[in-house]
């Protein structure tokens, strides 16, 4: 397969009020579904956290925060008793009725108005931190300082990315049968041509005592990695 390849994507030179990035991010929230992100991100979470949801939970790069908004309704059913989430992006879109929903879920929704590294650099500690296909759009350069930082200010980052294979690849051209918008064709052809594989996250994240990092493919389409230090 060929070495990662990153160029820019559509969406992110796109307002988010744009008839076509409100396109294309609908056509992001089906394909969180049809790409099986949903249930990997669920059961993770499932796995994770048992008895309660972390009291502090970051979403970098979260978009329209479409994807969590979901998902932690299914992971804790009881709420999230008073848990700050964090959503950072450079141009936020979060609903105000997804955030409406979270907080009568006793979530504590703030949105972040923010270059991830940029937060990074000042962030305050978390008890989570994780991304939902973001990192593929960052240099190895850039990843290898986001990583140091985020070494810094959590015990546990988890990130699903595109996976860099033929399936991954093969799967862009049938984009068109489910009727994507043309932003999503281009980027998604992008996204997987910048996406990881192997061991190439866990290669950056900084060499420090107590941490463990597992990383693998996640169906055909998604590539999952973790970073956690052991108490």
């Amino acid at each position: 397969m060929n070495p990662r390849r990153i160029t820019p994507e559509i969406l992110d030179s796109l307002p988010s009020s744009d008839p076509d990035a409100q396109a294309s991010r609908r056509d992001l929230q089906r394909l969180h579904s049809i790409l099986g992100q949903k249930k990997l991100w669920l059961r993770w979470f499932r796995e994770k956290y048992t008895n309660r949801p972390p009291s502090s939970l970051v979403d970098l790069g979260s978009g329209d925060g479409h994807l969590l908004s979901r998902i932690l309704p299914l992971a804790f059913p009881s709420g999230g008793g008073g848990s700050r989430l964090f959503f950072v992006d450079r141009q936020p879109s979060v609903a105000d009725s997804s955030l409406d929903q979270l907080r009568r879920q006793n979530w504590l929704p703030t949105i972040i108005d923010c270059e991830v590294l940029e937060w990074a650099r000042q962030a305050p500690p978390a008890d989570l931190i994780l991304s939902n296909l973001f990192l593929h759009h960052l240099s190895v350069e850039k990843l290898r300082e986001l990583f140091l930082h985020l070494a810094r200010i959590t015990p546990l980052f988890a990130a699903a990315e595109p996976a860099r294979n033929w399936p991954a690849s093969f799967g862009c051209r049938l984009l068109p049968l489910l009727g994507c918008h043309p932003v999503t064709l281009h980027d998604s052809r992008v996204s997987v041509a910048a996406g990881f594989r192997d061991e190439e996250l866990s290669e950056l994240w900084p060499k420090l005592p107590l941490w463990h990092t597992s990383e693998s493919a996640s169906g055909l389409f998604t590539h999952f990695f973790s970073a956690e230090k052991s108490s």
